[in-house]
């Protein structure tokens, strides 16, 4: 995918691994490349480029992801975040940071 300027979002999510996701700056507050190169600028609260996620599952990714992420987005069986449930949470428009579900509840 190629996008001719800048991404903001809240989430980028590169999970797909035939073509790299190509910008000139990627704003977000969590970006993730999972099995996704990315040829831009990152500009991210939480940034996971392909080596620190793919290889990070024991190295605090996890640990990183859990304080920034509802638990809702986590597999029970696994304890790893599951990007079905994130992807399906977004796409219902339910907050996926904590903080924004902490808000929201009240």
């Amino acid at each position: 995918m190629s996008v001719d300027g800048d991404i903001e979002a809240d989430v980028v999510y590169g999970c797909y691994n035939d073509n790299p996701l190509q910008a000139g700056t990627i704003r977000a507050r969590l970006a993730i490349e999972d099995e996704h190169a990315t040829i831009a600028s990152v500009e991210a609260d939480l940034h996971f480029d392909l080596d620190d996620f793919q290889q990070g599952h024991g190295d605090g990714v996890q640990e990183q992801l859990r304080e920034l992420l509802v638990d809702e987005v986590f597999a029970v069986d696994e304890d790893v975040m599951d990007q079905g449930l994130l992807f399906a949470r977004l796409r219902e428009g339910l907050p996926v940071f904590r903080a924004d579900s902490q808000a929201e509840a009240h």
